[in-house]
Order: structure tokens, then sequence, then C-alpha cells
């Protein structure tokens, strides 16, 4: 059982250095009606809706710290909200909801929208950026970042095949 857990470790380990990269390097400079997407906080919310709160937890924190480097500032707000996303999706994964792609794309959607919301927080209310402007971006974003929710979720759930794997023998 060991091996199954080194395995989905390591599966998940190369999948959040690969999406970090796509991120950073590749879609940074593609950005669609002027924003780009976030792709860590999905599977943030996948290995949480999967592995469970620790898995989701663990997870959300180094995706949260890849995510406030990319972003270039907000890191400790990124990784406390990435850590909690984890850790609540997978708490609900667990006592709440199914573990199958609507309540994936459900969570998904509200984690999106709530770093959109934290992300023009400090804009809105303390340098007096107009609100109407930074919610349509944030919106934006969200959407784009949506875009990508059945990759994430195929390649989260494929990542976790061999602690499922090890749990049905």
């Amino acid at each position: 059982m060991r091996s199954e857990y080194l395995k989905t470790g390591a599966a998940l380990a190369l999948l959040l250095l690969f999406t970090y990269l796509l991120e950073s390097a590749v879609f940074s400079s593609l950005p669609i009606l002027g924003v780009c997407p976030m792709l860590l906080p999905l599977l943030a919310v996948g290995v949480g809706l999967m592995g469970g709160g620790l898995w989701g937890c663990g997870f959300g924190l180094a995706a949260g710290i890849l995510c406030g480097i990319a972003a270039g500032s907000g890191g400790l707000m990124l990784s406390l909200a990435l850590c909690a996303a984890g850790f609540f999706s997978g708490f609900l994964g667990e006592f709440v909801l199914a573990r199958g792609f609507p309540s994936f794309a459900a969570l998904s959607l509200g984690v999106l929208l709530l770093l959109a919301f934290l992300q023009l927080f400090r804009f809105a209310f303390y340098e007096g950026v107009p609100f109407l402007p930074l919610a349509l971006t944030g919106l934006k974003q969200t959407g784009y970042s949506l875009l990508f929710l059945l990759p994430a979720y195929f390649c989260v759930r494929r990542a976790f095949r061999p602690l499922r794997r090890a749990r049905t023998v």
C-alpha cells in the first residue's frame, strides 16, 4: 500500500510542476480578452475532492505557493486560500458530495470566483479602482479557467489511479 501512496504523490508532484510551467510560461503569454487562466486552483480542488482533506490541503499549499510566484504578488493569500480550498473540497468529498465531475465543476467554480474576489479586493477597497471593471475582469478570468475543467479533472483522476486500484483489490 505504501508504494501506491508514493506513486500517487510522485504523479501529483509532476502534475503540479507541469501545470505551473504551463500556467506561468505558456498561458501568461496567451491572454484572451486581457486575462490569463488559473489552472492550479482547479488541481487543488480536484486533489482535495478525490484524495481527501489532507491531500487537498498539502497540494493546495504547494499550488498556492507556486500560484503566488506565477502571479507575482499575493503569495500568502493564495497559499492560504488554496490550502483551505483543497481541505474543504476534501471534507465535502468525504462527507457531503459525490466525487464526480459535477461536484468538481461546482467546487471549482466557487473557488475560482472566490479567488477572483480576493484578487480584486485590494484594488477595489484600498486603491479606489472602480468595482465593475474589476468584477468583469474576474469573471473573464473565471470563464477562461473553466475551459480547462475536463483536462484538470482527468489528470487528477489519473494521478489517483494507483490508490483507487489498491483500495478495490
